[in-house]
């Protein structure tokens, strides 16, 4: 026992607990978006994180996509273009919607929804952030969740494409026709329970106020 000994302990002692392999991950994303320089034309940092623009076949596919020419479009992150790519614009009905979400990475989906509701025939675009859990890396998920709001954002405000539902799914199986109806046309109920008014402030006096009067004495 000696004092350089003592003191390496104390040292031992405030050093902060090691990483799990996860954590150090983690930590190596930001470290590396903190430290990338970011220009104009290849990506731009926002509050959420970081936004990858699409390529041109993934507009040109979405184009098409708006004026109907096509039912589906699906869109994959490209890290190392840092772009976003369309990888699918195959022809899907509801019933094909499961096989068309991979298990083992992300996706981003718009589909035409074809449908009646009472009594009318609708085509309602719906955005479905595919995720399958922990099976991908947290490097694709962080992307994929930072990239999905500046996607969005540009459909709508951009291509002029209105979204009528946005859904995230974990896997395909939960793309069922009744999910898929129950998400566009949610239930009403049709008793809501009544809340009572909160009273509004009172005035500067204060509420009224009852006192009883004072017992007369004997």
């Amino acid at each position: 026992m000696c004092l350089s000994g003592y003191r390496k302990f104390l040292a031992s002692q405030a050093a902060p607990l090691p990483l799990t392999a996860a954590e150090e991950e983690l930590k190596q994303i930001k470290l590396s978006e903190v430290q990338t320089d970011i220009s104009v034309d290849s990506k731009h940092q926002t509050l959420q994180g970081v936004a990858f623009p699409l390529h041109r076949d993934a507009v040109a596919a979405l184009k098409r996509y708006k004026d109907k020419i096509i039912n589906y479009v699906q869109l994959q992150i490209d890290a190392d273009q840092e772009l976003i790519h369309v990888c699918s614009t195959e022809p899907t009905e509801v019933k094909d919607l499961p096989k068309r979400i991979p298990k083992d990475s992300p996706r981003y989906h718009f589909f035409l929804y074809k449908h009646s509701h009472e009594g009318d025939y609708l085509q309602s675009t719906v955005f479905i952030y595919s995720m399958p859990g922990y099976s991908c890396s947290i490097k694709d998920r962080m992307l994929y969740s930072s990239c999905k709001n500046h996607l969005v954002d540009w459909v709508e405000g951009e291509l002029k494409l209105p979204i009528d539902k946005k859904m995230e799914i974990d896997e395909g199986d939960e793309l069922t026709s009744d999910l898929l109806y129950d998400e566009v046309h949610p239930k009403q109920h049709a008793h809501k329970q009544a809340f009572a008014k909160p009273k509004g402030p009172a005035g500067k006096r204060g509420g009224r106020r009852i006192t009883r009067p004072a017992e007369e004495e004997d």
